[in-house]
């Protein structure tokens, strides 16, 4: 019982220190700003749908692909200082892996990119890599890296409903509700002029009945009278 506890209270420490070192320290807050205003705009842009078109998912697999780039260039500088340096440098290939596999997939589209690619997760994702790649947060123990990784999720999927309410209030706020994706409507028949309606054959043709067969008339005939008999003449 005493296990479960320690390990919730400090579960509660690293969500706590999990806020505090991202919104009460201005340069980290400062470099987490492009990724929060970019989380915040998509789902502004999209009206709070629950997924993005395939144009922004490419995007975030392309905003992964930059992170690691900003992170590859840190652990090329600390790279015979840092101790962590080889776990960080695979965590940054696993990175670039990750934007690759995410880019050709959409181009390719892969239904799987609307799971994979929205920006919550993506979001999550960069924010998550920079802080463990710059030491912004330090990982001592298995514990603590287990109580951070369930602090992330606590965090993160709240902070995305909370998004996402957000942008669908501001939305309806200004009068613009939300509404699904629908159909266009079919246009109405085109009216049929009249010569038409009057040449034109009847859609139910009327039964016809079958050919009656023919037959010549028959008329009564009657016998002849015989001709006389006449005495033969003798000349």
């Amino acid at each position: 019982m005493n296990i479960v506890a320690d390990f919730l209270l400090g579960l509660l420490f690293q969500m706590g220190n999990l806020l505090a070192v991202q919104f009460l320290n201005l340069a980290v807050f400062w470099q987490l700003l492009p990724i929060y205003s970019t989380w915040f705009a998509t789902l502004f842009i999209t009206r709070g749908r629950e997924y993005e078109d395939e144009a922004n998912r490419f995007l975030n697999g392309f905003a992964i692909l930059w992170v690691g780039f900003q992170l590859g260039e840190y652990v090329i500088e600390n790279f015979f200082t840092d101790p962590m340096i080889i776990w960080k440098a695979i965590f940054v290939v696993i990175l670039f892996i990750y934007a690759y596999f995410v880019m050709k997939l959409v181009l390719q589209g892969k239904e799987i990119t609307k799971y994979i690619a929205r920006i919550g997760e993506i979001s999550t994702i960069n924010i998550a890599a920079m802080l463990f790649v710059q030491d912004i947060l330090a990982i001592t123990s298995i514990i603590q890296f287990f109580q951070l990784l369930l602090a992330f999720i606590i965090i993160y999927v709240s902070l995305d409903a909370f998004m996402t309410w957000l942008t669908k209030y501001l939305w309806k706020r200004m009068g613009k509700p939300i509404e699904e994706e629908k159909a266009p409507p079919t246009p109405p028949p085109k009216p049929v002029p009249r010569y038409e309606r009057i040449t034109a054959p009847p859609t139910r043709p009327r039964p016809v009945a079958p050919p009656r067969p023919v037959t010549p008339p028959t008329y009564p005939t009657t016998p002849r009278p015989a001709r006389p008999a006449y005495p033969a003449r003798r000349y």
